[in-house]
């Protein structure tokens, strides 16, 4: 059933952070389809904007992805030889502890928890060629997360990057099935042809970093996506006409001391979900009211279509201005924020750029969010926005004896066609997710809504205790403030009749 699935992607697509000790780091939307007589006939999950920075450099004091944690520290005996798999200790600037405030043998990292992701596997339906295809997949990041790369000049002058370790590139190679030297010379080189003449050119040693973290999220995010359809396929059905239930479990607004792309990624989701919700409890106040016999106005409040148009229109939303950059060889952080503050009329309350730079990081922004201010610091927002794969490790890993793997990487359609040249990039990740979340909205206007609000009443996951502060917080990034502020323009006071 699609209930089963979910320790599977929990395991996969959850991890520790400062707030929370199992945070979905994907937004996840659920159908169940029901048949004309009542009976559920099938199953759809989408998911959403999984964080793939977090698999090579999970934020301070944060943990990286549950099953990283359970499969370096409890996989099988014979699964470790065959693969190579280093102590949870050996990955340490991929893996590390996190905030310190899980109990020990509490939470999914502990080793034993390995077994139980893989039973939870077996009960969706993954057959043992399957789950073995996933252990090598897990290895091939892990070994990844750990290359390092020294530098020096090359014949020509220029700074040539080089593998430190070739043991650490070796396991990697043997992992992913490809040649050692063609994975060392993928993430040190890149070949270009200009003319009809092959260049190479050499990378430098912080350019070979940044192309082995590219590697190990594209194997981390695209088993990640056919972790999901094969659940599709195992537990789904055509969709067709069938009524359904929709369950979207989303990841909340975000604000913390330092924000990046996936905050604002996360955080217009939630702007948009925020003016649907608005919008129903207006629809909802209308209904009672008419249906009481209540004489009415229409009731005016402040909605967050500003905010939305900030982020998301067409040609100066901030989104549109990011692709553009990010389009450009010679774009930067600086220039993107120089753009979207020319976008913006004089005396804008919703946006601001801080006249105070941090010691650290790059040039920031600010948006008036509905639950707030939120400072984003732009450094790595074209890195994330483009998530750049260099061509030719795409097709080294599209060329793997491990078919599965080979399949997750198919070959470049322009190449296919005869094209000169090819982008690191398609599509960008602001691109998609706008998309995505189009799609999501049309899903939920299509239907009648109810919504479940969590909150946590105290930091310590303790019972008998209220944080005032904490849950007052929770509330207004969910949005409750906003729906009281609503209620409240019309008639606030509701007393049964009886005791009028």
């Amino acid at each position: 059933s699609a209930s089963s699935s979910s320790p599977v992607l929990e395991s996969f697509g959850n991890a520790q952070t400062l707030r929370n000790h199992n945070s979905s780091r994907f937004g996840k939307f659920l159908k169940l389809m029901y048949g004309s007589d009542g009976e559920q006939e099938s199953a759809a999950i989408s998911s959403y904007l999984l964080e793939r920075s977090r698999v090579v450099r999970p934020p301070a004091g944060e943990a990286n992805y549950h099953v990283l944690y359970q499969f370096a520290g409890g996989c099988e005996p014979e699964a470790r030889e065959a693969l190579e798999v280093l102590s949870t200790e050996a990955y340490g600037s991929a893996l590390p502890a996190g905030s310190g405030r899980m109990k020990e043998g509490d939470g999914l990292h502990r080793p034993e928890a390995w077994k139980e992701t893989v039973a939870a596997l077996e009960v969706v339906g993954f057959g043992p060629e399957e789950v073995q295809t996933l252990r090598r997949m897990l290895s091939a990041v892990l070994h990844l997360t750990s290359l390092a790369f020294d530098e020096a000049e090359d014949s020509h002058g220029q700074r040539a990057a080089a593998v430190r370790d070739t043991a650490a590139s070796g396991r990697a190679a043997r992992c992913l099935q490809v040649p050692q030297t063609a994975l060392e010379e993928g993430l040190t080189s890149r070949t270009t042809i200009v003319g009809g003449e092959t260049l190479v050119k050499a990378l430098d040693a912080v350019q070979a970093a940044d192309a082995a973290d590219a590697l190990a999220k594209a194997v981390y995010g695209r088993m990640f996506e056919s972790i999901v359809a094969r659940i599709n396929q195992l537990v789904g059905g055509k969709e067709g006409e069938l009524p359904f239930i929709g369950i979207l479990d989303i990841f909340g607004f975000e604000a913390f001391e330092t924000n990046s792309f996936e905050q604002l990624c996360i955080n217009f989701a939630n702007e948009m979900l925020q003016a649907q919700f608005n919008a129903d409890t207006f629809r909802f106040q209308q209904a009672e009211y008419e249906a009481e016999g209540v004489p009415w106005q229409h009731i005016e409040y402040e909605d967050n279509t500003a905010i939305i148009e900030l982020l998301a229109a067409r040609r100066v939303g901030a989104f549109a201005l990011l692709d553009e950059e990010c389009r450009l060889q010679t774009g930067t952080a600086d220039s993107f924020i120089e753009k979207l503050a020319r976008s913006r009329p004089a005396g804008d309350e919703l946006f601001s750029v801080p006249k105070l730079k941090r010691a650290k990081g790059g040039a920031e922004f600010s948006i008036k969010h509905y639950a707030g201010l939120v400072t984003y610091e732009t450094s790595l927002f074209i890195v994330k926005n483009t998530d750049p794969l260099l061509p030719e490790l795409s097709e080294l890993i599209g060329n793997s004896e491990c078919a599965p793997l080979a399949a997750l990487f198919p070959p470049d359609a322009k190449k296919e066609s005869g094209a000169k040249s090819r982008a690191l990039f398609s599509t960008t990740v602001g691109t998609r997710f706008k998309e995505q979340l189009g799609s999501l909205m049309s899903a939920i206007q299509a239907t009648h809504v109810h919504y479940v609000r969590c909150v946590k009443p105290n930091p310590k996951s303790v019972s008998a205790e209220f944080d005032n502060a904490l849950v007052a917080e929770q509330l207004r990034c969910a949005g409750m403030l906003e729906a009281i502020r609503i209620s409240r323009a019309a008639y606030p006071h509701r007393l049964p009749c009886g005791a009028f």
